[in-house]
């Protein structure tokens, strides 16, 4: 039909510098004269609202002669007299454009040659370029669990509890503001409800344990010797007895998980017989990264995953040792040197004492000390370090 533009400059003029919620908004006015004889038909406008977001589109179908007439008053503030003008109502609906279709972009150098080589190159070239893309991807996954994780321990906390959103990606939840050292770390910020739950088979056969047994499996090597060295144990209250032996079973786990190679992180069953699902589960959810290569998954965990585990482990120490740990032991366990649990307990708020004992052998306790005061964190990549 033939449509004739109508008040665009007048509109322009009237709406220049108006913002509806921050974004410059334009109105434009036509009229159908298709059938000039038909009043029904030469008196339909149309209303077009343009802004940077949202196009919206408005029509009347009112005449001069049929249907409802609208009037608008004009309020004269030094007069205070109304006076009433003639006008038209107009709905107002949001226009949905119709979707185009699929226009390949133009691709910059590095995509041609991308696919280029991925077509035509030889297997070397074509498992660097997908490694590339996967390393890509898993840390873009890392990011998004870190800010998941760090976003719901902030709606958990306190309004008076504040972290320090620096150390959120790599140490685990702590109340900087804490002014006694047991509202430092929540329990259930390091162990869910669900996993002290599923845990509890497992602490009623550790809390019948004698030396006996500490023995044996100190020679079968089954737990750590940081969690023998403190069995067995002597509670009358059996929910905290529990609570203590959930967390020496967990640092058991994060140590064995600390020590495992690249290639044996696939293995869950393996890696962690006799375990809850739920806890393994959780593990790897938290200090393991996922990704396909030649179309199989493949399981791995960053340099700064594996700090956040480390961390995660020394924090359980504290809780255990009511804050003063002695972790020459804990060396040995995980494979670390002292300089590295050391400097990651200087990160989580830690002084470090040097004592030496009566054989002559060096001790090191780690001690925890308010007010809190985190310094960088030390991420190790090898035999080099670097502070974030």
């Amino acid at each position: 039909c033939e449509v004739n533009f109508l008040y665009k400059q007048w509109y322009q003029r009237r709406v220049r510098g108006f913002h509806s919620l921050g974004k410059k908004t334009t109105l434009s006015c036509y009229q159908n004269t298709s059938d000039v004889s038909n009043p029904r038909i030469s008196d339909q406008r149309m209303l077009i609202m343009d802004s940077d977001g949202v196009q919206s589109v408005g029509k009347s179908w009112e005449t001069k002669t049929y249907g409802c007439q609208y009037m608008i008053g004009v309020l004269d503030r030094n007069s205070n007299e109304m006076t009433l003008r003639s006008t038209k109502l107009i709905n107002m609906k949001p226009y949905v454009r119709a979707f185009k279709e699929d226009v390949r972009k133009e691709l910059t150098y590095g995509q041609k040659h991308k696919e280029v080589m991925m077509a035509f190159g030889g297997s070397k070239i074509r498992k660097s370029i997908t490694g590339k893309d996967r390393i890509r991807d898993m840390e873009s996954n890392t990011l998004d669990e870190a800010m998941e994780e760090a976003v719901v321990s902030a709606d958990k906390a306190n309004l008076t509890q504040k972290f320090d959103t620096q150390h959120n990606d790599i140490l685990p939840p702590m109340n900087i503001n804490a002014t006694v050292l047991e509202d430092v770390f929540v329990i259930t910020d390091l162990i869910s409800e669900a996993e002290l739950l599923a845990l509890l088979p497992f602490t009623k056969v550790l809390l019948g344990c004698t030396n006996m047994h500490v023995d044996a499996w100190r020679q079968q090597q089954r737990y750590p010797e940081f969690m023998l060295s403190r069995l067995p144990i002597t509670m009358d209250d059996e929910e905290m007895a529990h609570l203590y032996l959930s967390k020496l079973l967990y640092i058991s786990y994060l140590v064995t998980m600390l020590k495992l190679p690249q290639k044996q992180l696939k293995n869950r069953k393996g890696n962690f017989p006799h375990t809850p699902t739920v806890v393994t589960d959780n593990i790897y959810k938290k200090f393991t990264s996922q990704g396909q290569v030649d179309g199989q998954v493949r399981t791995s965990i960053s340099d700064k995953q594996r700090n956040k585990l480390l961390c995660h482990t020394l924090a359980l120490t504290l809780l255990v040792d009511n804050f003063c740990v002695p972790f020459t032991s804990l060396c040995k366990d995980m494979g670390v040197k002292q300089r590295v649990l050391g400097d990651t307990y200087r990160s989580m708020g830690c002084v470090i004492n040097k004592l030496k004992g009566t054989d002559g052998n060096v001790n090191y306790n780690a001690i925890l000390k308010l007010p809190l005061k985190l310094p960088d964190v030390v991420i190790r990549k090898g035999r080099t370090k670097s502070r974030q």
